[in-house]
């Protein structure tokens, strides 16, 4: 499959596209790169016309392209710029850890350009009590980073499951489908040769991610009123395996904000690649049970 760009400001947004039906787009998280989501699109794809967005960080720019520090309005005006040129309605958009706070930004200031949303695990650390501890240890971790000249950057992203006292209890936690039957069973899937090649590439952009994505994302704090206001097409996503982790926390504290449930999905916070099969027919469930009430955009 053929990678193909827009542009937007003089900067590539990379997205492959696969399937037929409503139109969906996929947000991944950590720098980026919409490769980790392509086992869970081919999932998708006999559902839906799959788009899956690569950000501005993790799409091949031209030499001399400087990325500074990245926030969540700038790549959510990227994925309107992506719906503009490929959609002709507004599309269910699926957003995972960094992508779900982008996810939230454009629900939130450009709901026209969203028919369904889904956050998986929103890191959104200041809606905990313990926000400037956290924070401060967050920006710990980057200046580690810096200090090893990123070489130590397998250790920092080990660093980033801080932990939290708290623990938040979600006005209800409901799931979709039958996929928890004999659940504890099961294994995460074996990578694909191709997903193990480009995890091994996506270490190039581990210093991109923690000097210009991992604050600044960590640190949004989202517009809880427009939020509140399109909550009637949100569903706030976490993983089954997730419940001890941080972004499980700041998705229950984002829960318990616009009194919310939880939908659990399978595996953790990295279940959409680690469990495709899994994680897509329980998110098909999710979005086949929400389509009887949310009408298109």
């Amino acid at each position: 499959m053929r990678q193909r760009n827009i542009t937007r400001e003089n900067t590539a947004v990379a997205y492959n596209r696969r399937g037929e039906g409503p139109p969906l787009l996929l947000i991944p998280g950590g720098s980026g790169h919409g490769g980790v989501l392509e086992r869970l699109a081919d999932q998708l794809a006999d559902a839906y016309d799959v788009v899956t967005m690569s950000s501005r960080v993790a799409s091949p720019q031209q030499p001399g392209t400087v990325l500074g520090d990245q926030h969540p309005k700038t790549h959510a005006e990227d994925a309107v710029g992506l719906v503009d040129a490929l959609f002709d309605e507004a599309p269910i958009v699926v957003g995972f850890s960094s992508g779900a706070v982008t996810t939230l930004e454009l629900l939130a200031h450009h709901p026209e350009h969203v028919r369904l949303a889904v956050v998986h695990e929103p890191p959104l650390v200041h809606l905990l009590p313990e926000a400037a501890r956290l924070l401060a240890e967050i920006k710990a971790v980057r200046e580690m980073a810096r200090a090893e000249n990123f070489a130590g950057a397998g250790t920092a992203m080990a660093a980033l499951m801080i932990d939290t006292d708290i623990r938040f209890e979600a006005p209800a936690v409901r799931q979709f489908g039958s996929w928890t039957e004999g659940y504890a069973d099961t294994a995460s899937e074996s990578p694909t040769p191709e997903l193990l090649e480009l995890i091994g590439r996506l270490g190039d952009l581990q210093p991109l991610f923690l000097e210009h994505v991992l604050v600044q994302f960590t640190g949004y704090e989202p517009d809880l009123a427009a939020l509140e206001a399109q909550a009637d097409r949100l569903f706030l996503a976490v993983g089954i395996d997730s419940r001890k982790d941080l972004p499980f926390q700041t998705a229950a504290a984002l829960a318990s904000r616009l009194g919310l449930p939880l939908t659990e999905l399978p595996g953790g916070h990295l279940g959409s690649v680690e469990r495709p099969t899994q994680f897509g027919g329980a998110l098909k469930a999710l979005l086949s049970a929400s389509s009887d009430h949310v009408p298109p955009q």
